[in-house]
């Protein structure tokens, strides 16, 4: 009948409408990355392996014990004598902890004398929520701007004892103790590994050109110089 679709058509018509609902999935959904799910109940990391491919390999079950999933590394306080940053982050990840391999979330604790300051810094691949067991402590996230060329903005308070935060995967964040005792909190984030870069010695300890630093900083060639000699130890 005229008017009316062929059967190649149809088909033509079907496939154009599959095609469209299969890119606009990839273009319009939102992605999402996180760790993978386990394929077992655990996975104690085997630090002996050889083989590294996302994560460690599996300890043999056999030789799996109670005191794999338990961690006492977050116990004490650190030792901030000699600190420059007078605060130290002391971390429950997988390297340390091997149980935690696979099951996508570790631990962090930090010891903050007044003053101190953990350096702001990002974790690629989690999510953290910090929670302050002593003290008070300015913390805070920086969020991208969805307009290139505007300003990003900040996102902080100072959280006290009890209190929580939240910092959202990837974006730069920091603490600072700002009160006159010593600060202590447990943070928790959603990877086995979350990864950390620290700012100050990611651009000043890693050997990026001079020239680059000065003009995007508008600092002197001294400045420049002195802030890697310093920070290129502490990389």
């Amino acid at each position: 009948m005229e008017g009316c679709p062929t059967s190649v058509n149809k088909v033509n018509i079907l496939w154009t409408i599959f095609s469209f609902t299969i890119i606009g999935s990839h273009i319009f959904s939102t992605p999402v990355f996180a760790d993978p799910d386990p394929l077992q109940d655990f996975c104690v990391a085997d630090f002996e392996s050889a083989i590294h491919v996302n994560g460690y390999a599996c300890k043999s079950s056999t030789n799996v014990t109670t005191e794999d999933f338990a961690f006492a590394g977050l116990a004490e306080a650190a030792n901030l004598t000699g600190n420059p940053f007078n605060a130290q982050a002391t971390f429950g990840f997988d390297h340390n902890w091997p149980a935690l391999n696979t099951l996508g979330l570790s631990l962090v604790r930090l010891d903050m004398n007044p003053g101190g300051v953990i350096v702001p810094h990002t974790h690629h691949t989690a999510t953290e929520i910090i929670f302050v067991l002593e003290g008070e402590i300015y913390t805070g996230f920086v969020a991208n701007s969805d307009n290139p060329t505007g300003p990003n903005k900040l996102f902080a308070k100072v959280v006290k004892k009890g209190e929580a935060f939240i910092f959202p995967r990837g974006l730069l964040h920091f603490q600072l103790n700002r009160g006159s005792v010593p600060a202590v909190s447990i943070n928790f984030l959603n990877s086995q590994n979350p990864g950390i870069q620290l700012m100050p010695m990611s651009l000043f300890g890693a050997g990026i050109d001079k020239q680059l630093l000065m003009n995007s900083f508008f600092l002197e060639e001294a400045v420049i110089s002195k802030l890697e000699d310093v920070l290129t130890k502490l990389a």
